[in-house]
């Protein structure tokens, strides 16, 4: 009830019954100091809360933020009882590119070419506590380069390499492995949103947001005398379930 519908009722019973001098006001003030209390003791309860949620969302880790993703994590691992398809154990000299994608490992392992100045990989991936699974038994990259990309053409010929990429869903997010030949930096374009990486020789993971990586995310590196260039999609980069 409002402060002034208390004071009419009171007002009322007052012309026909007496009461004691200034108690309509005696009633409301206390009504307004009872609500005053209940506001103070809510802010003071939302203060708390929101200083637990300070403390805790730096544990929770990185979450990724509508604009962009999370920053570049460095090569992790290589978790062990790797085997590549001929059924031998990988060598550190095998591997390509790794990286933590989500809640697995994603390992590159280089593939012998099928043909002449290609360069290929078989893809595995390693979920936490779970066995190596290969998603992809052969991916060939670095064969091409984007129309009109002369600083591109000039590096592939060079027969250093230009780099891979491949994009990864896990848990509903989306995230770049990328790898490039010493003396580069790298970094990846989501929806015009920059990601720096910096050097990634062993490999590099970013987490990005875009629905349609072809389309939406382009992955760049700069060589030491500051020529830039596209690394290129190779089909099936994009991998999927």
């Amino acid at each position: 009830m409002r402060d002034h519908e208390v004071a009419g009722l009171l007002d009322h019973v007052v012309a026909t019954v007496e009461l004691p001098p200034g108690l309509a006001q005696r009633v409301i003030a206390r009504s307004q100091a009872r609500r005053r209390r209940r506001l103070l003791l809510w802010g003071g309860t939302a203060v708390v809360v929101v200083a637990a949620g300070a403390l805790l969302l730096p544990q929770l880790g990185p979450a990724g933020s509508e604009g962009g993703g999370t920053g570049p994590s460095a090569a992790a691992d290589v978790p062990a009882g790797i085997v590549g398809s001929d059924g031998r154990q990988v060598t550190q000299a095998q591997v390509v590119a790794v990286g933590r994608v989500g809640t697995e490992t994603l390992v590159l392992i280089r593939r012998e070419p099928r043909a002449a100045g290609e360069q290929a990989v078989e893809v595995l991936t390693v979920a936490d506590g779970g066995e190596p699974r290969r998603l992809l038994d052969y991916l060939s990259y670095d064969l091409a380069c984007v129309d009109g990309d002369v600083v591109c053409a000039a590096i592939r010929s060079t027969g250093g390499g230009l780099g891979v990429a491949v994009a990864r869903r896990s848990g509903g997010r989306l995230y770049v492995l990328v790898q490039a030949p010493q003396g580069r930096t790298v970094e990846v374009v989501a929806n015009g949103v920059p990601h720096p990486v910096g050097a990634a020789p062993r490999g590099a993971v970013v987490e990005v947001v875009a629905d349609e990586p072809y389309d939406e995310v382009q992955v760049w590196a700069s060589t030491e005398d500051g020529r830039r260039y596209r690394i290129p999609w190779a089909p099936g980069a994009v991998l999927v379930d």
